[in-house]
């Protein structure tokens, strides 16, 4: 708590802010000494010479930092944010960011982090997240559907896999979360269908061969939500792109005729924190392929041990 800015001040009050023991001297509070911080709201105190009580109206031993994010954003690091202010003094410094209501903070890809409390601080400051928006990874891609390659019989190969979401929050230094929002890993991709092949009778020749292609997976929810996987070669739909709730819904296989099968349907992609769902195999007469499977929905917070929770809030996906 800084000293007061005006009125009355006692040599007592400035042992107290900086933790000083009788007996107190003036000359113990010189700025960047053992006591008293070269922090700027120190800055009309001296490093040497003449020093009286009312150079420390307004000095105080802990430097307060607030960062606000009141906008949308991407890919935020508390850590760069909080160094660049003129406020932030390393060691002293507690800092507070509070995410404001109906505000997202999304990352532009499943290998980065949508928000991030990097090591890089110094012991002796402290961090403090209030979250009363949404945290949340970005979705995962839906698996691309099965085509079929060449003739004669070849294809019927298996759906493509989804996509893994990506990551809400990484903590990696002390740090309280009052979550009043939702932290959300991005939801997993859909898997894209199988291909398949159905075989005829011929009166010119021994076989006939009809080929269908597999749909494409859905992508997952995300702030920068999934793309939907393409469709098989021939016919399979293409599967469309989450949004930021909810996944987005697999393509349709390939019919080759009434009777005759299919290829399989590509898989819907994950919600915010959910798996995505496997794409189907195709019911084909001669060769049918799998189903690629759904991707992995992201996690909510990496380096939970580092946290302490007043509120819990919403929390969606995994954790770690």
């Amino acid at each position: 708590m800084a000293i007061p800015s005006s009125g009355p001040l006692k040599i007592s009050e400035i042992a107290t802010e900086f933790g000083d023991t009788t007996p107190n001297a003036m000359s113990e509070y010189y700025r960047g000494g053992s006591l008293v911080p070269d922090a700027p709201a120190n800055t009309s105190i001296p490093t040497s010479g003449a020093i009286g009580i009312g150079d420390f109206y307004g000095a105080t031993n802990r430097v307060a930092v607030p960062l606000t994010i009141s906008a949308n954003t991407q890919n935020y690091n508390v850590y760069t944010q909080a160094s660049a202010s003129p406020l932030y003094t390393a060691g002293i410094a507690d800092v507070t960011l509070t995410i404001q209501p109906g505000v997202t903070v999304g990352s532009s890809s499943t290998g980065t982090y949508a928000l991030n409390v990097p090591n890089a601080f110094t012991a002796g400051d402290t961090v403090t997240i209030v979250n009363n928006g949404v945290v949340q990874g970005r979705g995962g891609n839906g698996g691309g559907g099965a085509g079929n390659p060449g003739s004669g019989g070849n294809g019927g190969g298996n759906g493509g896999g989804g996509g893994t979401g990506g990551n809400a929050v990484y903590v990696n230094f002390t740090t309280t979360l009052t979550n009043n929002g939702t932290l959300a890993g991005g939801g997993g991709g859909g898997g894209g269908g199988g291909a398949g092949v159905a075989a005829f009778p011929n009166p010119k020749s021994p076989t006939t061969f009809a080929y269908a292609g597999g749909g494409g997976g859905g992508g997952g929810a995300g702030n920068t939500a999934g793309s939907g996987g393409g469709g098989g070669n021939p016919g399979g739909g293409s599967g469309s792109g989450g949004n930021s709730s909810g996944g987005g819904g697999g393509g349709a296989g390939r019919l080759i005729n009434p009777g005759s099968g299919r290829a399989g349907n590509g898989g819907s992609g994950g919600g915010r924190g959910a798996n995505g769902n496997g794409g189907s195999g195709a019911t084909t007469s001669y060769r049918a392929g799998s189903g690629g499977g759904g991707g992995t929905r992201g996690f909510y917070v990496v380096g939970n041990p580092f946290i302490t929770y007043p509120a819990t809030g919403t929390r969606q996906g995994q954790v770690s």
